[in-house]
């Protein structure tokens, strides 16, 4: 079990894991932990119980739980004395690439973007899916082996789901939000279903019920963004993904994003990052990957 491990230092990858046991004292946690761009922050506790402190609110997260959210620059998490588990914060791209593209994948989007805590105690299967899938991910972070990303991202994927069946996204869309908020969520969610597909705004709007003109005004009122232009960086960012970690041809990608020719993608990528798809493939690997953090952003810049 996940508790008989011992705290690891960070990995280049855009994951970090930590075990607490605090013994007789408080102690803060993953306060020293951050990646470019957004990042989510896991904290299960096994036993005891954690404080998620703000400036104007504490919340108790009593074991066995599960805390779930984007990780704030003002909140902090001390772990009460007597108290363990494991915190874990991920970087966006490895979340996204966790995430992938099953017929799942939007609803895991949806429930992944937002703020939950979820009580375990009746819930001992869910504990024991959890703290099987960090002690793997404990294990790659301190083997460091090749392909060490592609199992972690499959432990994070798991660990999704399980909370998904768990019926996180019920608990989630039972919450009080706005009804732009809502229209957001529902318009992501189908950008996410939908990407390959290449549907224009106008589809997007009917299948949501509203008028083009009231997408925009949500979207950028929101994001600073029209739709259109949301729609455009989720499919560079995808392309950029397929380019980094796939073995495809430019044509196999073309085709798997809905493009009518490989031309066609190629003009589309150098229109939206200024270089054409092959060279930023052969740069990419050139840096060992580390291209990934210096383009557009993803999903999880929405809301």
């Amino acid at each position: 079990m996940v508790s008989g491990l011992t705290p690891l230092a960070a990995h280049q990858a855009t994951v970090h894991a930590d075990v607490f046991q605090s013994g007789l004292d408080d102690r803060f946690l993953g306060g020293l932990v951050n990646f470019p761009g957004r990042t989510t922050q896991c904290l299960l506790v096994l036993s005891g119980k954690a404080l998620r402190l703000k400036p104007d609110s504490e919340e108790t997260i009593a074991g066995p739980a599960i805390h779930w959210g984007p990780k704030v620059n003002d909140a902090r998490i001390k772990a009460k004395a007597g108290s363990n588990g494991v915190i874990m914060t991920v970087g966006d791209a490895t979340l996204s690439n966790a995430i992938g593209h099953k017929p799942e994948a939007a609803a895991l989007r949806l429930m992944s973007g937002r703020e939950f805590t979820l009580n375990l105690d009746t819930k001992p299967d869910i504990v024991r899916t959890l703290s099987a899938c960090f002690d793997a991910i404990f294990k790659e972070l301190d083997a460091a082996q090749t392909g060490m990303e592609t199992v972690i991202e499959a432990q994070i994927r798991i660990m999704l789901v399980s909370l998904w069946r768990a019926g996180v996204n019920e608990m989630i869309e039972d919450q009080s939000y706005k009804t732009a908020n809502l229209t957001l969520e529902r318009f992501r969610h189908l950008v996410e279903a939908h990407l390959h597909e290449r549907w224009p705004v106008n589809r997007f709007a009917a299948e949501l019920g509203v008028s083009p003109d009231r997408l925009h005004d949500i979207c950028t009122r929101t994001l600073g963004k029209p739709p259109q232009r949301l729609i455009r960086d989720r499919l560079t960012y995808e392309a950029q993904a397929l380019l980094q970690r796939s073995h495809h041809s430019l044509g196999q990608i073309a085709d798997h994003l809905g493009f009518s020719s490989t031309s066609q993608f190629s003009a589309f990528f150098k229109k939206e990052l200024g270089t054409p798809p092959g060279a930023f493939r052969k740069a990419n690997t050139q840096h060992g990957g580390s291209l990934q953090h210096l383009q557009v952003g993803s999903y999880a810049d929405w809301p």
